[in-house]
């Protein structure tokens, strides 16, 4: 029996990257319980709250890769590497499109100068990690010629792994099968390769099929989008042909069928509602559970005066109307789990620009005590949570993070969303400032003053 492997590209679609924070998180944790060899996201964009997400899934993704997408740049594979080396096993993937039309429509370059563009980025990243692994982009329309090119100048710049991606989606099997043979004889018999097979004639399965027969080691699935292969597919080829096809995998394919409706709930489904108090329906399940159960679906634990106060907010801001589960969070956040502040903000500096590292001082207060913390990070609201983590010494996974406009003129105040996840609890904390960073500094201390209040050793 041979093993073979799956990374999941269910991040990359577009339904992952609309998705929240939240969804985010929870979408990859349930990927890698799931036995993939690894989850893969997209390259970082400009928002922090980005950078805050890589840093969470550091510490969440435990069983396989967190692999992250770099972009064209040495600066691109500097950054991700910045996001991605806190996780127990980072990989670095850089991608290049090999057909001449996509190099100059979306790389700016002419095929030459993409083969220096190759060797220059797998150098750079080489020099981070040993994990390092290429993609070559709509292989199947390029020029075999160019293909062995790319392939023989990312091995010898030091990639560890190579990806052969069908874009298109419009190979045949024997066509996959020739490829996979021709980029076994340029990287050899021992570096793991791996094939995106696109599915838009319906022949994705098959030309797995005939990848792995090939030579190929791994292939990239994907949920909810229908170029793809999803993982819950070639479980049901492994169920049924694996043994005759001597492939065997880590994957838990008596779980994939769950997770994939898991994951549809998580990245497709319209908001869920909860019913606020009114005269209830023969059948209808009392109001009171039904808040409760829909609070604890949201990692919340109140007590009853807690409760008391939520129940009463729901029924007066419904006015006999269904609320949708963001509408009862925040009333969760308005009216619950307030605490006396074990830390106030006393002040911070923030320094931030295009040629210079984020860094933040935040100075707290502390029951008269006034403690300091100095930190550069990805950018301004990181470097602050990473100042305020060096104070008191702890780090705490981050849930969610949200910013958003109260208002729309030039004045406008931010308000600041943090939930941080501790003990298998959500603690959320919510700010407001006309400073957005002022605003995520008070909603993280929020979120960082329940716990504290809870423990009484933070």
């Amino acid at each position: 029996m041979r093993s073979i492997t799956f990374s999941d590209q269910t991040m990359l679609t577009s339904a992952a990257k609309a998705a929240g924070f939240r969804q985010k998180l929870e979408a990859a944790r349930k990927l890698d319980h799931l036995g993939v060899s690894a989850v893969e996201m997209p390259k970082l964009s400009e928002q922090e709250a980005d950078v805050l997400l890589m840093r969470s899934l550091c510490s969440t993704i435990k069983r396989g890769f967190l692999a992250l997408h770099t972009g064209i740049t040495v600066d691109e594979v500097n950054r991700a590497w910045d996001a991605v080396k806190g996780a127990e096993q980072p990989r670095l993937i850089l991608s290049m499109p090999l057909t001449s039309a996509q190099l100059e429509y979306i790389c700016h370059l002419k095929p030459p100068k993409a083969i220096e563009r190759i060797s220059e980025l797998v150098k750079a990243a080489r020099a981070l990690t040993d994990e390092v692994e290429f993609v070559c982009g709509d292989v199947t329309r390029a020029e075999l010629s160019y293909v062995k090119e790319a392939l023989k100048t990312a091995v010898e710049a030091g990639a560890a792994r190579i990806t052969l991606e069908d874009a298109a989606g419009l190979s045949l099997p024997e066509e996959i099968a020739a490829l996979v043979k021709e980029a076994r004889a340029i990287i050899g018999e021992d570096m793991p390769l791996s094939v995106r097979c696109g599915n838009e004639l319906g022949l994705a399965i098959a030309c797995a099929v005939a990848a792995l027969q090939a030579g190929a080691d791994e292939i990239k699935t994907a949920y909810n989008d229908e170029n793809s292969l999803s993982a819950a597919a070639m479980a049901k080829l492994l169920r049924s042909r694996g043994a005759d096809l001597q492939l065997e995998s880590t994957l838990n394919v008596t779980r994939v069928d769950r997770t994939a409706g898991e994951l549809d709930g998580l990245l497709t489904a319209a908001p869920k509602t909860v019913a606020t108090a009114g005269e209830p329906k023969e059948g209808d399940i009392p109001a009171g559970e039904t808040l409760a159960q829909a609070i604890a679906s949201l990692g919340y634990e109140l007590d009853e005066a807690d409760m008391a106060h939520v129940q009463e907010a729901a029924e007066r801001e419904g006015k006999g109307r269904a609320l949708n589960l963001a509408e009862l969070e925040a009333i969760v956040l308005t009216v619950a789990q307030q605490v006396p502040p074990t830390y106030r903000v006393k002040s911070y500096l923030v320094n931030s620009g295009n040629t210079i590292t984020p860094s933040a001082h935040v100075a707290l207060d502390k029951n008269g005590e006034t403690l300091t913390g100095l930190c550069a990070g990805d950018g301004p609201i990181d470097a602050a949570f990473l100042a305020i983590e060096q104070i008191i010494g702890r780090h705490f996974e981050m849930d969610d993070f949200q910013i958003a406009a109260v208002t729309q003129n030039r004045e406008a105040m931010g308000d600041a969303l943090v939930k941080l996840r501790h003990g298998g609890k959500v603690y959320a904390g919510k700010g407001i400032s006309t400073d957005i960073i002022g605003a995520a500094i008070r909603a993280y201390l929020n979120a960082l003053n329940k716990i504290a209040y809870e423990e009484k050793t933070v």
